[in-house]
C-alpha cells in the first residue's frame, strides 16, 4: 500500500485521454487532475462493497453462480406487453479495458476483441463497427483469445475468462472478476459455447480455470487438437479439443499466482510461473509433457508476472519481460513509488535448452527509467499492465508496454534507440499533464498486421487502437472504438428537472463523459479526466458538478458539445478518508446546496451559486460546513447519500457497516442524525444505494451490495419500521446463496403506479408491487441490457426517462410508457410522424390501415388529449393548443398497437 501523501498526489494526475472522435477542448479549460488509475485502490473499494461480511471473502465462483441464478428469474423478453423501450446510448467512441484481441488469419479486416467485463466483440470492417457476439446471458469477463490457425480449422476460436488482477496476488481481491473457464466458437467468432470441462463445478477440475491468464494452441499438429492454458498456479494441456485436461506444470502446497504460456509454430512450448510456488521459473518443452527449467542463473529469486514474446522470424529467440521486486531496472512513477522490472533475451541452441544449451542476455538496464519526466518511465503497476512483442520482419524492433508503450530498434541492447510511442505524452508533467494523442495508458495486447507488419494493433484500458506505421519517428494512432461498447461505468447523471437528452457518465480509468443526444453514433465529450465518479446537473440545467476518484469535485460550465468553458474545484478543505468512488448529492429543490461524504463525516455547502469558476485545482472553504454531530453517531465511512424532494431537506445516508441515518432540516445548522437500523434485522454490509420516493420522503428503500447478505429493505414511515423486499432476488430468505449483488435503487411514481427499479450484478430489475419477502422482481431490457453488471439508475418522472449505467457495456435508457397508454403488442411499426420536433402541425403517414383503427395522442403523464377513429393514410394533427413537451402517438388496429414519441417545440 502507498502512503497517504503519495496517495493524495496520485489522484492529482489523470489517466484518461481524449479519443480521436471526441471534440477538441479549449486550451487551458479542461481540468487535468484525476489520477493514474490505481488498480489497488479500485480493487479494495470494489472488494469491500462485495465481500461476504461474515467470511471477509467474495464467495468462490459467485459470478457463474449468480448468472445461473438469474436465468431462472422472470424477464421481459417474452412478455406480450412491455412498458419499456430500451436503447443503447453509448458512448460510441469510448472503449473499456481490453485484454483480449486477435486478427482473423484469413481476413485481417475481421477483428475479435474482448473486455474484462464487456463480452466478446467482432468487427468485419477493420474496426469501423462492432457487434457483440457473446449472448447477453453469458459470462462477459474475457481475458485472452486465440484462433486455431491450422488449414481447415480457422473457424475455431477460444477465449479465457477471469481477470487475475496483476497488482495483487490476493485471490479474494480478484474474485469479483473470476471467470468460468474457456469458451469456444466453431463459426469464426459469431457464437460461443462453454468448454464444459473447464466450467465451474465440472468434475474434471477444481476452480483453477476461474482465472485464465493465457491460451496457446499447437498449430503444428494436424492429428490432435492440442491446447495449453495458463491459469492461476498451473499450466494445463488438452489433446482432445478441451474434453479432458492434464496439469503439466503445477506447484505443491504453496501455489504461484502468475503464469503465461506460448507455443512456437513447430510445437515447442514455453511457460512462466511466478516465484511463490515450487514450479516457479521459466520452462521449455518440446513435447508439451516433459518440461525443463531454463531460467538464467542470474535471474532473481523473487518475481511476479513474466510475459513471453517469440521472435516470429527466428523462433529460437524469445524475450521475457517481468516484474522482479528488488532486481533489474528500478523505475519511479510520478508519485515516487518504485518498481523493479527485468527484460531478458533467450536464444535456444541445442538439447533441452538449459544451461549451456541456451544463451541468456540481460537487457534490463535498457528499460526506460530516469527519464526527463517520471511519466515517461516504464511502469507495470505491479503486473497490472504488461505486454511484449517482436516485429515479424525486423527482429531487432521490439515493443514493451506498461502504462506507456515503448519501441526499441536494437532489441533493447542499448537505451539509445528506445522511443516512447503511446500511453502518456512524452515529457508531460504534473499538474497540466497530457496523454499521447489518440491513445491511452495501460497496455495489454500488441498485434501486427499479417499483410503489413508496419501496421500495429494495440488494446489497453481505453479499448482498441492501431497505427499504420509503428516505425515512424512520431507514431500516430487511430482509435477503433467505433461502437465498441465496452466502457465500464461507475456513475451516471441526467437532468432530472428539465426534459432533454443531457447525459453524463463516469468511467473506470476513462474520465467523465457528456452527450446531449440520443443518437448512438454521436461522439461523447470528456469534460474531466480521471476515474469518473458522482455527477449532478443544477436545477436550471446550466451548471454541472463532476467528480473523480477520492472525492475531488468540480463545478463547471460546459458548451453545447460538452467542452468545459469554466471550472473550479470545490470539495472542502479538511475533507479526507474519501471512498474511491465517493458520493455527493445536490438538493433536488435547491441546487445551491450540496452534501458530500468524507469518511465518517457529512459536509454541507449552501453557497454553490456563489463559488467563482476560477480555474483552481485546490480544495476550497467557501460555503462548507462539517456536520460535527455525525461523529457522535457514526464510526464507519459514508457510502451513499439521498436527499428528498417532498418534503424538502430530509437526508438519508448509509455506511460501510449496515447503518443508515436520517437527518431532518438538513439544510441548516448542525442537525441531529437519527440512526434507523441498528438491529440484527439488517446485515453488516455496505449500503450502496438509497432511494427516496420523490412524492413522500418517508418512503425509502435501502440497498446492500455485499454478497451473501439480504439486499433490499423498504420503509413507509421514514425508517421507523422496515420490511425485506428483495423477494425472488435472494436464493434464501436469509440472503445467503447465489443471488446477485444489488448496487442501486430508484423509486419512480408514474400516474397511479409506482415503479421500483434495481441495478444489480446480473442486470436491471423492476417491480410495481412490494410484497415483503414475496416481492417479484422482473428483469428489464433482457434482450438489450442483458446480464451485464448494472451500477446506477437515474430517473425523471416528468417524461418517464430511465437511465442505466453498466460496468462493461456503457449506458442505456428507456422512457417508461405513460400509464394511460395501453401497452404495446407485437405490431409492425408501419407509420411515420413528421416533423419531429413539431411546432403547430404533426403529419402522420400510414402504409396500411384496417377499417377499424384508432389514433390517440397522450402527454407524458399518460393523459389522453386527442382520440380519432377510422383515420386516413395521411393525417394532420393541429398542435397549436398544446404546450411544449414530450407526447406519444398511439395507433391501434386489429387488437394490436404501436406507439411513437414526438416532441412539441415552439
Amino acid at each position: 500500500m502507498i502512503n497517504s501523501k503519495k496517495f493524495t498526489i496520485l489522484f492529482l494526475i489523470a489517466a484518461s485521454i481524449i479519443f480521436q472522435q471526441c471534440k477538441n477542448k479549449p486550451d487551458g479549460t479542461q481540468p487535468n487532475e484525476g489520477g493514474l488509475s490505481n488498480p489497488q485502490s479500485r480493487i479494495e473499494w470494489d472488494f469491500n462493497r462485495l465481500k461476504d461480511p461474515e467470511t471477509g471473502q467474495i464467495p468462490a465462483n459467485i459470478r457463474k453462480q449468480e448468472l445461473d441464478f438469474a436465468k431462472k428469474l422472470p424477464n421481459d423478453l417474452y412478455q406480450k406487453n412491455t412498458i419499456f423501450n430500451w436503447s443503447a446510448r453509448g458512448p460510441w467512441n469510448v472503449g473499456g479495458r481490453t485484454r483480449a484481441m486477435e486478427l482473423d488469419v484469413n481476413d485481417e479486416n475481421i477483428i475479435l476483441a474482448g473486455g474484462v467485463s464487456s463480452g466478446m466483440w467482432r468487427s468485419t470492417d477493420g474496426g469501423q463497427s462492432w457487434v457483440k457476439t457473446t449472448a447477453n446471458d453469458q459470462l462477459h469477463n474475457v481475458t485472452c483469445l486465440v484462433q486455431d490457425k491450422r488449414v481447415g480449422k480457422t473457424n475455431t476460436w477460444y477465449f479465457g475468462t477471469g481477470e487475475a488482477y496483476g497488482n495483487s496476488a490476493s485471490e479474494s481481491y480478484s474474485a469479483f472478476f473470476t471467470g468460468d473457464g474457456i469458451f469456444k466458437s466453431s463459426d469464426n467468432g459469431l457464437t460461443w459455447q462453454s468448454v464444459i470441462s473447464t466450467a465451474t463445478g465440472s468434475p474434471q477440475l477444481t476452480n483453477n480455470f476461474d482465472l485464465v491468464w493465457n491460451i496457446a494452441l499447437d498449430n503444428s499438429n494436424d492429428t490432435a487438437d492440442i491446447i495449453y492454458v495458463a491459469v492461476k498456479a498451473k499450466i494445463y494441456r488438452s489433446t482432445d479439443n478441451g474434453t479432458t485436461w492434464t496439469p503439466v506444470l503445477q506447484g505443491g502446497v504453496t501455489t504461484s499466482y502468475f503464469t503465461d504460456v506460448a507455443v512456437t509454430t513447430t510445437g515447442v512450448v514455453y511457460a512462466t510461473i511466478s516465484s511463490e510456488g515450487s514450479k516457479r521459473g521459466i520452462w521449455r518443452s518440446e513435447d508439451g509433457v516433459n518440461y525443463t527449467r531454463i531460467i538464467p542463473s542470474d535471474f532473481p529469486t523473487s518475481y511476479n508476472r513474466i510475459v513471453i514474446a517469440i521472435n516470429p522470424s527466428n523462433e529460437n529467440e524469445l524475450y521475457f519481460l517481468g516484474v522482479t521486486p528488488g532486481f533489474g531496472q528500478q523505475s519511479t512513477n510520478f508519485v515516487g513509488d518504485t518498481e523493479w522490472n527485468s527484460l531478458y533475451k533467450y536464444t535456444y541452441l541445442a538439447g533441452n535448452g538449459a544451461d549451456t544449451n541456451g544463451v541468456w542476455v540481460n537487457l534490463s538496464s535498457n528499460i526506460p527509467n530516469n527519464q526527463v519526466s517520471s511519466f515517461d518511465n516504464f511502469y507495470a503497476q505491479g503486473s497490472y499492465d504488461l505486454t511484449l512483442a517482436v516485429k515479424p520482419d525486423e527482429p531487432n524492433v521490439v515493443f514493451i508496454g506498461g502504462t506507456n508503450l515503448y519501441r526499441s530498434t536494437d532489441g533493447f541492447t542499448t537505451p539509445n534507440n528506445v522511443k516512447q510511442i503511446g500511453g502518456y505524452e512524452v515529457g508531460t508533467t504534473f499538474p497540466n499533464f497530457k496523454v499521447y494523442l489518440n491513445h491511452h495508458p495501460d497496455q495489454h495486447r500488441l498485434l501486427f498486421s499479417p499483410s503489413n507488419p508496419n501496421i500495429l494493433f494495440n488494446s489497453n484500458d481505453g479499448g482498441v487502437f492501431k497505427t499504420l506505421d509503428c516505425k515512424a519517428d512520431t507514431v500516430s494512432w487511430i482509435s477503433l472504438n467505433n461502437g465498441y461498447l465496452t466502457s465500464q461505468i461507475y456513475t451516471i447523471a441526467i437532468d432530472e428537472n428539465n426534459e432533454n437528452d443531457k447525459f453524463l457518465a463516469g468511467f473506470q480509468d476513462n474520465g467523465n463523459f457528456y452527450t446531449n443526444t440520443t443518437n448512438l453514433t454521436s461522439p461523447w465529450t470528456m469534460p474531466l479526466n480521471g476515474d469518473g465518479s458522482f455527477m449532478s446537473i443544477s436545477n436550471d440545467g446550466n451548471t454541472f458538478y463532476l467528480s473523480i476518484q477520492n472525492g475531488k469535485v468540480y463545478k463547471m460550465k460546459l458548451d453545447n458539445d460538452g467542452n468545459p468553458t469554466d471550472f473550479a474545484r470545490i470539495d472542502p478543505i479538511g475533507g479526507d478518508s474519501y471512498q474511491f468512488i465517493n458520493p455527493f448529492e445536490l438538493d433536488p429543490n435547491n441546487s445551491n446546496i450540496m452534501y458530500v461524504a468524507a469518511g465518517k463525516y457529512l459536509w454541507r455547502n449552501d453557497s454553490l451559486n456563489y463559488i467563482p469558476l476560477a480555474g483552481n485545482y485546490d480544495s476550497i472553504s467557501t460555503g462548507w460546513f462539517k456536520m460535527g454531530a455525525i461523529a457522535n453517531y457514526n464510526t464507519v465511512n459514508i457510502t451513499s447519500i439521498a436527499v428528498s424532494r417532498n418534503p424538502a431537506n430530509v437526508v438519508y445516508y448509509g455506511t460501510t457497516a449496515k447503518k443508515v441515518y436520517r437527518i431532518d432540516n438538513a439544510n441548516t445548522g448542525d442537525p441531529v442524525h437519527t440512526l434507523l437500523n441498528n438491529t440484527t434485522f439488517f446485515p453488516n454490509g455496505t449500503v450502496s444505494g438509497i432511494a427516496i420516493n420523490p412524492d413522500d420522503a418517508n418512503k425509502v428503500m435501502i440497498v446492500y451490495s455485499n454478497y451473501s447478505v439480504y439486499s433490499v429493505f423498504y420503509s413507509e414511515d421514514g425508517g421507523t419500521n422496515w420490511i425485506k423486499v428483495a423477494g425472488n432476488l435472494e436464493q434464501n430468505a436469509s440472503g445467503s446463496g447465489t443471488g446477485p449483488s444489488c448496487r442501486w435503487a430508484s423509486i419512480m411514481p408514474r400516474g397511479d403506479s409506482t415503479y421500483y427499479l434495481l441495478a444489480t450484478s446480473v442486470g436491471m430489475f423492476y417491480t410495481t408491487n412490494l410484497v415483503a419477502d414475496s416481492t417479484v422482481w422482473t428483469q428489464a431490457g433482457s434482450d438489450v441490457i442483458g446480464n451485464v453488471v448494472c451500477e446506477m439508475i437515474k430517473t425523471r418522472a416528468s417524461d418517464g426517462l430511465i437511465a442505466v449505467g453498466t460496468h462493461g457495456n456503457g449506458a442505456f435508457s428507456s422512457h417508461l410508457l405513460p400509464v394511460g397508454i395501453k401497452n404495446i403488442s407485437e405490431m409492425k411499426s408501419d407509420f411515420s410522424i413528421f416533423p419531429n420536433p413539431a411546432k403547430d402541425v404533426l403529419n402522420i403517414q400510414f402504409k396500411s390501415l384496417s377499417i377499424n383503427n384508432k389514433l390517440q395522442i397522450f402527454d407524458s403523464t399518460g393523459k389522453l388529449l386527442i382520440s380519432l377513429n377510422n383515420i386516413t393514410n395521411m393525417q394532420k394533427i393541429l398542435l397549436n393548443k398544446l404546450p411544449n413537451g414530450i407526447y406519444y402517438c398511439s395507433l391501434s388496429q386489429n387488437e394490436k398497437s404501436v406507439i411513437k414519441k414526438f416532441i412539441i417545440q415552439k
